[in-house]
């Protein structure tokens, strides 16, 4: 006889019921009044938010309600809630891969709901390749995390220029929200590595408690040092981009780090352990200044009532001992600057400055790689790296350097257009209400205002017919360019060279052996030359002149049917912009842009 379930002891069903999915458990209470009770246990949906989602957005303040009461949160209301943003975020993505009309809406609707849109993000990301457009549901999974990303970032940013009081940690660590390659999820993740590596400080140093200021902040610098937390290995080029992200020096295994990033992290390890240490704003070089307690100096001597105990600077990149205040003194007389100027760079260095010389870091360290041959040996994306360090000190030079604040709302813009078109809502919601009465500003919201036009139009529809039967090869076929070798996707055809006549007669195509008359080809295709080692961005290349989208003559089409796995897997990622998925019978990529080009 098999027993009923409302036969067994509340104990047993309790866990029974925590391996049930929650609409499972949901019906089971619709059954019977019996199960009223066991099916609403706070415990057992506090376990289904714990098990069914990682991501949390802020307002939800998960992590307090964990810690509180039990009793003291509503968690299947909770649950209900994040559920419902879950399936709204599945539905956005869905109608995305449904048609290229109409995307940006649901693009917003998605990154309007914050990190609660994240756990589908990635679930959808990591769909099973039998899954029928895994391709097109991979990329832009993807695409959407990264711009959900730029927007947690960019937020930051435009907290700190509203005079929010914001930590160094997270302010930094917004720049590698921009870069994949840091493999940063939440802001959240550069502080718990900061807290792991001072707890580690603490086993080093059990008695640290009893030391000096002077002797505690030395402690620090030398256990950073021995642990090759800070400063820039020997062989390592000290301009190399990697240097200027917090999160790539946290989670890479050597650690490297321009000064302002080791500065970062020693001042986050001092102040665990009760050193009030902030970063110095010293020409060049970013410095410690380590601020004495309340009526000693960093000594442990007592002081006279009212007097303030001298500071001590330290410089963790270089050395684990404190550099002598008379050394940095001579150095700023030797380049001339003021008394005014010399108390000014000896002091403490605000948040809002060192963001500011964060990203002249980033744009100095692109400059020195546009300078060197080995472009290839960098595994950040440049063009990423561009990007937030363009943001940051747009939004944050805003009113004090306007020349440099148009200098770079013209590169916002132009990445904008080229490169990151699904941060319109970025553009609208933080730059427009900074530039209103500038003489950009009508035309920029002319472009935005065509970019969203442009999405509500749908695409004019290249069927084949009698008059374009001549078209000989099909979208989502692979190809070998007869001449450069590289491989590549169709993604659309023209009858004719559809480029100006600047263009046809830059790229010499008159000279071609069909000229401007024969059929050209809308191709996908990675340049690995300059693809910088990151699936995820396979579509970033080393700059805008060098993108992904080609067009190609039809002469110059050498027709292959391969095996996926002789595809380069950056190629594979990127092509799911345009199609759902491979097909192993054809060789050829199933199409995802049937509403412009409906072929069969």
């Amino acid at each position: 006889m098999v027993p009923y379930l409302d036969c067994f002891p509340e104990e047993l069903l309790r866990h029974i019921i925590r391996y049930c999915q929650p609409y499972s458990t949901t019906a089971l209470e619709q059954t019977a009044r019996r199960f009223r009770e066991v099916t609403n246990e706070p415990l057992l949906w506090r376990y289904y938010c714990l098990s069914d989602f990682k991501y949390w957005a802020q307002e939800h303040e998960f992590p307090k309600k964990v810690a509180g009461p039990v009793l003291s949160v509503n968690w299947k209301s909770l649950y209900k809630s994040k559920h419902l943003r879950y399936r709204a975020t599945c539905r956005s993505l869905d109608g995305i891969l449904a048609t290229q009309t109409r995307r940006l809406d649901k693009i917003q609707t998605i990154i309007d709901l914050g990190y609660d849109a994240k756990d589908a993000l990635l679930q959808n990301f990591s769909v099973h390749p039998e899954v029928e457009d895994y391709l097109a549901r991979r990329y832009y999974a993807e695409a959407l995390l990264t711009s959900l990303h730029r927007s947690v970032a960019v937020r930051e940013w435009a907290r700190l220029k509203n005079g929010e009081e914001l930590a160094l940690d997270r302010l930094l660590g917004a720049f590698d929200l921009f870069i994949p390659k840091s493999g940063l999820k939440s802001l959240d993740e550069i502080s718990d590595r900061l807290d792991g590596i001072s707890m580690l400080m603490n086993l080093a140093y059990p008695a640290i408690d009893r030391l000096t200021t002077r002797d505690k902040a030395r402690a620090v610098a030398s256990f950073l040092r021995v642990n090759n937390l800070t400063g820039i290995e020997p062989d390592k080029e000290y301009h190399c981009l990697e240097h200027n992200f917090l999160g790539i020096a946290l989670s890479d295994p050597r650690h490297n780090s321009l000064p302002l990033v080791s500065a970062t992290i020693y001042c986050y390890v001092a102040q665990r352990v009760g050193i009030d240490a902030r970063p110095c704003g010293f020409p060049f070089h970013v410095h410690v200044i380590v601020l004495p307690p309340s009526g000693c100096d960093v000594d442990g001597n007592i002081l006279e009532a009212g007097r303030q105990g001298t500071p001590m600077y330290m410089d963790p990149f270089r050395s684990d001992l404190d550099t002598p205040v008379a050394d940095l003194e001579y150095q700023l007389a030797f380049l001339g600057t003021s008394p005014t100027e010399q108390a000014n760079f000896l002091g403490v260095s605000q948040p809002l400055e060192i963001v500011l010389r964060c990203s002249k870091n980033i744009l100095n360290s692109l400059r020195h790689l546009a300078q060197i041959s080995h472009k290839e040996l960098t595994s950040v994306d440049v063009i990423g790296a561009k990007y937030a360090a363009i943001w940051s000190s747009m939004l944050l030079s805003y009113g004090t350097r306007p020349t440099e604040f148009r200098h770079n709302l013209q590169w916002l813009i132009e990445l904008l257009n080229t490169e990151f078109p699904l941060d319109i809502h970025l553009v609208e919601q933080y730059v427009i209400p900074l530039i209103h009465g500038l003489p950009e500003y009508q035309d920029i919201l002319q472009s935005l205002h065509a970019m969203r036009g442009m999405d509500e139009i749908p695409r004019r529809v290249k069927r084949r017919s009698s008059q374009v039967s001549e078209i000989k090869y099909k979208v989502g076929q692979v190809f070998r360019h007869r001449r450069y070798g590289y491989r590549a996707v169709i993604t659309g055809w023209d009858v004719e060279c559809g480029a100006g006549e600047e263009r046809i007669r830059r790229m010499d195509i008159d000279y071609l052996k069909g000229g401007r008359h024969q059929n050209f080809y809308h191709v996908l295709y990675v340049l690995l030359g300059f693809c910088f080692g990151y699936v995820f961005d396979a579509d970033l290349v080393s700059s805008v002149e060098d993108r992904s989208i080609r067009y190609v003559a039809e002469e110059n089409i050498e027709h292959m049917e391969p095996e996926l796995s002789d595809i380069p897997l950056a190629l594979v990622f990127v092509a799911g912009k345009y199609f759902k998925r491979w097909d192993e019978l054809t060789k050829t990529f199933v199409s995802n842009i049937q509403d412009e080009y409906p072929e069969r």
